[in-house]
């Protein structure tokens, strides 16, 4: 197969049940046709379902023309952890119908827990956090009733209180976008 897909291409890659990452900063470098072509399959065949979405920054415009509200479909997203929520009302009104599981954690502790999956460890030990939603002594970055899973846990390291940002065990699909690639993946973005 050749290294050089179409986006429809590479949306009948994404397998039912896969960890989906997206990358993109509000209405900036968000692989735009692959979103538009993974909702174009979903809507089409049913496939692929039950998609847990990560993504540190939403990408988005307020309304539902542009980015990861077109994901927002019935049966398409069975999770979402994000960092940035503003923008993405089609995906917030799904959290708040209880129509998928949903963390809102912090934008910066998210993109270093990335790095930290990708080099195998355990996660991201940080202070930020700490006494506010996102501890899990109040509600540990959960969105909803239907939301039950911790990904943040309380540690004590020398007497002192940190938390722990959990790794996810898989992440399947990474979504970035890019100007130029070349065939061992590496990529530049122009302008």
């Amino acid at each position: 197969m050749s290294k050089v897909i179409t986006p429809q291409q590479a949306a009948d890659l994404v397998k039912d049940g896969d960890r989906i990452v997206m990358s993109g900063f509000i209405g900036m470098c968000h692989p735009q046709e692959i979103t538009y072509a993974i909702e174009d399959r979903f809507l089409k065949t049913g496939h692929p379902k039950d998609l847990d979405l990560f993504f540190p920054t939403n990408v988005g415009d307020g309304t539902d023309r542009l980015g990861m509200n077109h994901l927002a479909h019935d049966g398409l997203l069975r999770s979402i952890v994000g960092g940035h929520w503003n923008l993405v009302p089609a995906l917030a009104k799904m959290v708040n119908e209880n129509k998928v599981q949903a963390w809102n954690l912090p934008i910066g502790t998210l993109a270093q827990l990335l790095r930290e999956i990708a080099g195998g460890r355990p996660g991201v030990i940080t202070k930020i956090g700490l006494h506010t939603f996102v501890d899990p002594r109040l509600q540990g970055g959960k969105m909803n009733e239907i939301t039950k899973e911790d990904l943040v846990e309380l540690m004590v390291i020398d007497g002192e209180e940190y938390l722990r940002y959990k790794p996810f065990k898989h992440i399947n699909v990474g979504v970035i976008r890019g100007t130029y690639a070349d065939t061992d993946g590496n990529m530049t973005m122009e302008k």
